[in-house]
């Protein structure tokens, strides 16, 4: 079977975003992409296809417009969605222009772009430049809080617990619908009918709902028992009744005072009766003893009791229509009271929620001068994912770009792509284009250059519904034929109702068979080539746990059931605390699961004035029963507070961890969850400029970890497991292989009683000129359309082969339901929807589409039922380990599990505390025992698995003999130039910190101005000049952040300094830092013209490893401050110094320890090593040597192997006594040891 050589393919390099990063003249532009990039309209619009390479086209655009003086870096800007896009084309941009054009290329997302506008402007708004941005979390605690302090005198009928949340969640859901539709609280009240009116039409619906309770519900017992013909006539009657009062009801309408009658909602529930007496004449005529199941009739659509199994296809009835429309706009009316009040609530706080801040950045741009002096900033726009646009966002757009003088604007997204109806964004926004500008061209991207054409054509043949979809083909391939001579599958159907278990064992069952290479026409696939992309949250969780029982490992983007576990739950609540510190219900959650605090200490802080924050702080530590618990809480929230106001995400992140060790507190599969965290983090990174910990990013944060599609957040590519995720997730991501399980419309769009869930598009029909009757009209043509684009972008993510796993959904039901069809001729002919709510028939569909492709290719388009049914029983084959060999058993080893595992002893060797090879083996020729029978066997028996040859003298450090009569095994160390000095100043001392690694004595309040300094080496602790190791470290890291962010001038190292120590709350040092920066400027060599500041710098911090160093038997490993090209061309390695003393070179152990470790580094010699002193000296502050000049390499050795022999005995009392972190073991001069008040019991 032929395939070509690996799941990607590189000839395609003018689509896939992963070549983006190659220059404009490495890609050659294909299909509509040059018209896209050579377009001159002040408004190009670009429909691209998946896969067609939009983002690439885009950015080829830009920098051909930069390239051809078109338009300056500084004048363009781009708008995006999401972080993780905003991000994402910032790096493409950093890669593909120079860094001084990239970084003045404006890149946003639409919220951080408003935040920036309305910032610069916040005076003339009326708002503080520090306005406060109400995320959807606090905008819900607002509700909350006003529902509490508000009698607005409603009750909302729930389907929940009826809760004040639940009353909270419903409000909320309806203040941010309405906000994504632009509506304003004005808007709404003015186009909602007054409560009166409301209220009267609800008791058309009481009573109508009344009647079909007491007569045409199971207690008429002629529709209970409906065997007799007496009884059709009997419940014929029934409904005449039931007619007759719908007749009264619109007499009562008649009758009513004119006002009335002729609003707008009146009419059409009058109307609507009129309909509704027409179903109740064709029901009458429907009902017969010949199909027992027209009994359920009445009941089902006139009291709209349609749950039980007999009525479960029907999700839509005409009476169950008319009375959520009316029980929403009751609820909407009251509603729409809370909006405004919420509105209200901003306005005097200051702040500005997301719709708002947008609106409010839109109305900048309407302001005449304001406007002129903000869109003459750019002269192009691009927009990514256009197809995502709300109202609110394409107002801002139009108004950012329409006009002679505005940019011009590159709009570009995929319609077939448009998932995110139900957040208000709008799938017609690239079409609106064309009636805002009056210079537009419309452009489409068909060319794909990710999946085969097999694949391109089943979503190419799929039924979309009312909406045309572009017709994508195959890059260098004509449709119809194949490239290769023996092609694998490509796309594989698979009757999911044929398999002898469930569709998640069927998943399984064929992941299990790609990975075993037992595939029938697919090559074996490995872990990192496959996806599961499923609809559901549920779905997902099904699959994991077949995927699970087969030992497969696999990887869900967010939790499966839409849940976050209890481990991760506080680390949640401990980053939502340090924003919020209000949020007593987590810092709750932190207490008692991180630091144990006990009930009785939690119950003390309760009864404190004020938050529990304030509690912990101010509390008299004396009333509790474990004041050390708190005093640790307290000393790590101060911490954390300076370290969010400093670092970075990813640097906050990292300290976090080390002060908190939180993962301590987890699970292992919680443990495992922080690799995604910290994907997340590099990830997220709004606009260009370093982001710090914040509400919104806990939010997001939470939303990924929580997963499902109710968020714009990507999922994630593991290289060593199955991706399980659903189609929101994977939107972005393309796989080699996907399989796509349930489809079904069971699992995609049967939703129970469909109204009830579809009240938001009820209240945006009444709000909209352009519909008729909300009543009558069908609300769900949208949304199933919607439900196509979805399953559109599930199928797009492959890229060589695709299965699909469906069965067929039965509206008809068996005999003993009710069906779909016969409910449906009960409708009169005026109502535009279906009983069947948003029906889709997607596996038939799906199928009819299959077919045609199959004639097309047969032997690539085939369904494999049969094979996988068969194979559904077979076991994939066990991973075995010994976990001793002498009298137990051979245990299983879940795959998974020794993934993990590999991957933990590898970050121990990579760390050093785990030796390489077998250190710890014994080895040599094994001594022989005796058995019982005389005879011999070895002392220790292998598994047959394993080779004695393994261990060798060449595979372990130590010798074998050494090993195989070594009493005791010898430590493995790893020696730092730090360890080398620490071991001359105190060999106990080096045995402690370098070799144990022990504790440190606890730090009295007292000695705060002692403590330790993190370098980056590890933590360098106080001495008796702590001033002056502060002082050095502070310059070492400048230096490094320097050199990574290429730092040329004085004032940059200055400010650098400067945030340097912020970060550490070492201002006190802040002269004698900046001092060390000015003298680094001023320093040169002898006959050297240039200073060193104007030397190439090469590397900083650059890290060694010396291994094999004779008589030595650990790694010697460090890092050098500099390595620099000297003026002359020649390599200089040089230290950083910031003592007062300058260091002989006959003492220069650690210029010639550096000077072996770059030798083996570098391809060319090292001409010089030296030192740069920043430190107060007098003379030439650089001192250069060459390598006669110091300390011969035997001499090193030496210091090193002394070193390497490290001893807990021996000791050096002096004067560094006064700063060792050991003083409580009593070995240092009595003026130096520990007070009684500070000795560790």
């Amino acid at each position: 079977m032929a395939e070509r050589p690996g799941p990607r393919r590189p000839d395609r390099d003018a689509g896939h975003d992963r070549d983006a990063f190659a220059s404009a003249d490495e890609i050659e532009p294909k299909g509509n992409q040059t018209a896209v990039i050579d377009s001159r309209a002040a408004c190009t619009s670009v429909d691209a296809g998946a896969g067609t390479g939009k983002t690439t086209t885009m950015l080829i655009r830009i920098e051909r417009a930069i390239e051809r003086d078109e338009v300056d870096p500084d004048d363009v800007l781009v708008l995006t969605f999401a972080n993780e896009a905003a991000a994402s084309i910032r790096e493409a941009v950093a890669e593909r222009l120079d860094p001084e054009a990239a970084a003045a290329i404006d890149i946003y997302t639409y919220h951080s772009f408003c935040y920036r506008l309305v910032r610069e402007y916040a005076y003339y708004l009326g708002y503080s430049p520090e306005f406060d941005v109400v995320t959807e979390r606090k905008r819900r605690r607002l509700v909350g809080r006003l529902l509490a302090d508000t009698d607005y005198g409603f009750a909302a009928p729930s389907r929940h617990d009826g809760s004040p949340t639940d009353l909270t969640a419903a409000v909320d859901r309806f203040i941010g619908a309405m906000s994504r539709e632009n509506v304003t609280p004005e808007e709404l009240q003015a186009g909602l009918p007054p409560v009166r009116t409301l209220e009267l039409c609800h008791e058309f619906v009481l009573w109508l709902e009344q009647r079909a309770d007491e007569t045409l519900s199971f207690d008429n017992e002629a529709l209970r028992y409906f065997n007799r013909e007496e009884h059709v006539e009997q419940a014929r009657e029934s409904l005449i009744d039931y007619g007759k009062l719908v007749s009264y009801c619109r007499e009562k309408i008649a009758e009513a005072p004119e006002p009335f009658r002729d609003d707008e909602l009146v009419r059409d529930v009058d109307r609507y009766l009129r309909v509704l007496q027409q179903c109740v004449t064709n029901t009458i005529d429907v009902l017969s003893r010949s199909d027992p199941t027209t009994k359920h009739l009445p009941r089902a659509l006139f009291g709209n009791q349609i749950w039980g199994t007999a009525t479960n296809r029907i999700e839509q009835t005409p009476f169950g229509r008319l009375k959520h429309y009316v029980e929403f706009l009751r609820l909407a009316r009251h509603y729409a009271d809370v909006y405004a009040d919420y509105h209200d609530t901003l306005e005097s706080e200051g702040a500005l929620d997301f719709d708002e801040l947008v609106r409010t950045a839109t109305e900048l741009l309407d302001d005449g001068p304001i406007a002129d002096e903000i869109t003459g900033q750019w002269t192009q726009v691009y927009c990514d994912e256009f197809q995502d646009t709300d109202e609110t966002q394409f107002s801002l757009l139009t108004e950012l770009t329409g006009g002679p003088d505005c940019p011009d604007l590159l709009a570009i997204g995929d319609k077939d792509q448009a998932i995110y109806g139900w957040r208000g964004t709008d799938r017609k926004g690239l079409d609106r284009l064309a009636d805002a500008a009056d210079d537009h061209e419309a452009i489409e991207l068909e060319l794909n250059f990710r999946s085969r054409q097999e694949i391109l054509d089943l979503t190419n043949a799929c039924d979309y519904g009312p909406q045309s979809s572009k017709t994508l083909r195959e890059d260098g391939r004509t449709r119809g034929t194949y490239d290769e001579t023996d092609p694998p599958d490509r796309v594989v159907k698979v009757e999911s109702d044929a398999l002898p278990g469930s569709t998640a064992d069927g998943v399984a069952t064929t992941v299990s068979r790609l990975l075993n290479g037992a595939a029938t026409n697919v090559p074996q696939r490995e872990l990192g080539d496959i996806a599961v992309i499923v609809r559901t949250n549920r779905h997902a969780q099904a699959v994991a746990d077949a995927l699970q029982e087969r030992r497969i490992p696999y990887e869900i983007s967010g939790s499966p059931r839409g849940e976050i576990s209890p481990g991760l739950e506080t680390v949640l609540s401990y980053l939502r605390i340090l924003v919020e510190p209000d949020a007593d219900v987590h810092l709750r959650r932190v207490l008692l699961s991180r630091y144990r605090l006990p009930e009785d200490d939690l119950a003390t802080l309760h009864g404190q004035d004020g938050t529990l924050w304030d509690a912990v702080m101010t509390i008299d530590l004396d009333r509790l029963t474990q004041p050390d618990r708190l005093e640790r809480v307290r000393d790590h929230l101060e911490q954390l507070e300076r370290f969010r106001d400093i670092y970075p995400l990813s640097g906050f992140l990292r300290r976090f961890r080390e002060l908190t060790r939180i993962e301590w507190f987890c699970t292992t599969e919680e443990r495992a969850e922080f690799d995604r965290i910290e994907r997340f983090v590099e990830a997220y990174d709004s606009d260009g400029v370093v982001q710090s910990l914040s509400t919104e990013f806990v939010d997001a944060l939470a939303e990924t970890l929580r997963g499902g599609g109710s968020d714009r957040t990507r999922g994630t590519r593991s290289a060593d497991s199955i991706d399980v995720m659903t189609v929101h997730q994977a939107k972005g991501l393309e796989f080699d292989t996907v399989l796509v399980p349930y489809l079904s419309d069971e699992e995609w769009c049967v939703d129970g009683d469909y109204v009830e869930r579809a009240q938001d598009r009820l209240l945006a029909a009444t709000l909209d000129d352009d519909v008729d009757s909300p009543l009558l009209a069908d609300l769900a043509t949208e949304r199933v359309g919607e439900e196509w684009r979805v399953l559109h972008v599930a199928l797009t993510r492959a890229e060589e082969h695709l299965f699909l796993f469906g069965s067929e959904y039965s509206y008809d039901g068996d005999e003993t339901a009710l069906a779909a069809s016969t409910a449906e001729a009960c409708l009169a002919s005026d109502i535009e929807w279906s009983v069947t709510g948003q029906r889709m028939d997607l596996w038939s569909s799906l199928t009819e589409s299959f077919e045609r492709v199959r004639e097309i290719y047969p032997e690539t388009v085939v369904d494999r039922t049969d094979e996988i049914a068969a194979s559904a029983d077979e076991s994939p084959g066990t991973i075995t380990y010994y976990a001793d060999y002498g009298d137990r058993p051979v245990e299983p080893l879940e795959t998974r599990e020794a993934i993990e595992t590999v991957h933990r002893l590898g970050r121990l060797l990579r760390d050093g505390q785990l030796l390489p090879a077998a250190d710890a083996a014994s080895h040599g020729r094994l001594e022989a025992g005796s058995d019982a029978e005389g005879g011999s066997e070895p002392a220790i028996r292998v598994p047959g698995s394993r080779q004695l040859s393994a261990l060798t003298n060449d595979t372990v450090r130590f010798p074998v003999e050494t090993l195989a009569a070594a009493t005791e095994l010898p430590v493995a160390m790893r020696h730092s130039y730090s360890a080398i000095d620490t071991h001359e100043t105190c060999p106990r001392k080096h045995y402690l910190d370098h070799v144990v690694q022990a504790i440190d004595d606890p730090v009295a309040a007292s000695a705060a101005g002692n403590e330790a300094t993190e370098t980056n080496g590890g933590t360098v602790a106080a001495t008796d000049d702590p001033a002056s190791r502060i002082v050095g470290t502070v310059f070492h890291d400048v230096a490094e952040e320097a050199f990574h962010r290429e730092y040329r001038t004085r004032e940059a190292w200055r400010e650098a300094a400067v945030r340097q120590l912020t970060a550490r709350d070492l201002l006190a040092h802040r002269e004698a830092v900046l001092a060390c920066v000015d003298r680094y400027f001023e320093a040169s060599a002898a006959d050297v013209d240039r200073p060193v500041a104007e030397w190439e710098p090469l590397a900083a911090e650059l890290p060694f490893s010396l291994e094999d160093v004779a008589g030595v038997t650990g790694d010697v490993v460090g890092y050098v401050d500099s390595v620099r090209r000297l003026p002359d061309g020649g390599l200089a390695v040089l230290d950083y110094k910031a003592t007062a003393e300058r260091i002989d070179p006959d003492d220069a152990v650690q210029l010639a320890l550096y000077r072996r470790a770059c030798a083996d580094r570098f391809d060319e010699p090292i001409a010089a090593v030296g030192y740069v002193y920043v430190g107060n000296v007098d003379g030439p502050r650089v001192d250069l040597f060459e390598h006669d000049a110091l300390p011969p390499w035997d001499s090193v050795r030496e210091t090193l192997a002394a070193v390497d022999e490290p001893s807990f005995a021996e000791t050096t009392p002096g004067e560094h006594c006064r700063g060792c972190p050991h003083r409580s073991l009593g070995c240092g001069p009595g003026e130096h040891s520990l007070g009684c008040e500070e000795r560790v019991d």
